[in-house]
C-alpha cells in the first residue's frame, strides 16, 4: 500500500526530477568533470535549444544542484558548478551512466 505522504517524499521527488529529465541528467554528470561556462555547456550538449538548457541550468540552480557564479558586470559571462548536493548526486549519475553502457 502506497503512504498517503507518499508525493510529498522530497527525496523521491528531489531523484525522480533530476532521473526524468535527460538534459538536467547529463548537466549534472558534465558538471562532475569540472566548473563550466554557459558556451562551454551549450557545445557540450548542442542537440538542446540554449532556451531548453537556461531553463533546466535554472531548475537545478533552484533545486539546490548547481550553483551559479557571474564573472562579469553585467553578466555576460556565468560559470556553473555542483554544490554540495550536486556532487553528492554525481556517484549514483555515474554508475547509472555506467549500468547504460554495459546494456548495450
Amino acid at each position: 500500500m502506497i503512504p498517503e505522504d507518499f508525493a510529498e517524499k522530497i527525496t523521491f521527488n528531489r531523484t525522480w526530477d533530476l532521473l526524468s529529465h535527460r538534459w538536467k541528467f547529463y548537466v549534472v554528470y558534465l558538471l562532475g568533470e569540472r566548473p563550466l561556462r554557459f558556451g562551454e555547456l551549450r557545445r557540450l550538449c548542442a542537440a538542446v535549444s540554449r532556451v531548453t538548457l537556461t531553463g533546466y541550468l535554472r531548475q537545478l540552480e533552484r533545486e539546490g544542484f548547481v550553483s551559479c557564479r557571474k564573472l562579469s558586470e553585467p553578466a555576460l559571462f556565468a560559470e556553473y558548478a555542483l554544490t554540495d548536493l550536486g556532487r553528492s548526486a554525481l556517484p549514483p549519475v555515474r554508475q547509472l551512466i555506467a549500468w547504460g553502457d554495459e546494456a548495450d
